[in-house]
Order: C-alpha cells, then structure tokens, then sequence
C-alpha cells in the first residue's frame, strides 16, 4: 500500500492540490453540510430512476445515503493524508464487491461537479470565489475518482490472478507489452 500513498501524493502534486485548496475546501464545508443531503437524495433518485443501478440500491437507500454523506463531508473535513486515500481506496473496492459498475461512480463525480457548481454560484454569489472554490472542490473529486479508479483496477487485477493462477507481475507485463 505504500507505494499507492507515494502515487497519491503525486497525483495531488501533479494537480497542484495545496493548502490554498485545502482551505477553500474547508471554508464549503458549512455550505454541504446544509444543502448535501439535497444532493445526496437528487443523486439517489436519479439511481433510483435507472434499472440496473435500481436494483442494486433496493432497499439500503437510506444507509447508502448515511454513508453518502459521510464520503461528502470528509470532501470538506481538511484532512487528505493517508487515512484519507485508505478510505477513499476502500470505497473503490467495496464498489466492486458490491458491483457497481465503475461508470456509475463517474456519474457520481459528474453530477457532484455540475450541481457543486450551481450551489456555490446560489450561496457564494461573488463569480471570483465560486471559480476559486469550485476548482479546489473538482480537485478533490477528481483525486477521489482517480484514487476510486485505481482500487477498481488493482482489484480486478487480483481477481484476473486468482482466476488464472497467474502472476500479479506477469499480468501487469502482459498489460504493459500490449
């Protein structure tokens, strides 16, 4: 797992996330935490609306959105260090154990992205802040994504491995050389 922390800590390098981002983010958390479980359950009843993501949210609505908000405020909490990448990791492999297709959790990003933007132009009014704060939060999202990413494909990698009997280094090869 250490060298998926010294990838994420490259990834928020590479995408510049610093302590301005930090606190842009920690400064939207009153904001989520009031309007956040309106867009949990607009983005629950769009799930809702869509067969097969319908069936795999049947009855634990109410859990998956506890925990939906959970995974919001700890977008706002101000701590992304390594316990921040292990529960973002878990959420990637819970994901596909439960199988939810990894498009899915992209819409999720998707409509987090364009529905955060209206919010802060709606609470924060002046067009400078929300461009300000909202590139901070599409940092954290796309982290997220990209973290939740890399557990889906890390996972089914050791599935293709206990399937096989092959390799996990031999997989990655045969990955590489394609």
């Amino acid at each position: 797992m250490e060298k998926n922390n010294e990838i994420f800590d490259e990834l928020k390098r590479f995408i510049d996330f610093g302590d301005d981002d930090v606190e842009h983010l920690k400064s939207l958390r009153p904001i989520f935490a009031e309007h956040g479980g309106t867009l949990t359950d607009r983005f629950y009843e769009k799930l809702g609306g869509v067969p097969s993501t319908a069936a795999l949210i049947e009855g634990r609505v109410d859990a998956l959105k506890k925990t939906h908000g959970i995974w919001m405020d700890e977008l706002f909490a101000g701590d992304y260090g390594e316990a921040y990448f292990e529960r973002r990791w878990k959420i990637g492999l819970t994901h596909v154990r439960v199988n939810v297709p990894p498009h899915y959790v992209e819409a999720v990003v998707s409509f987090l992205r364009s529905e955060s933007e209206h919010l802060l132009a709606r609470e924060l009014g002046d067009p400078t802040e929300v461009a300000k704060k909202h590139a901070s939060l599409l940092k954290i999202l796309d982290i997220d994504l990209m973290v939740i990413n890399f557990a889906y494909a890390a996972e089914r990698i050791d599935r293709l491995c206990n399937f096989t009997g092959m390799s996990k280094k031999l997989i990655e090869r045969c990955i590489e050389k394609s």
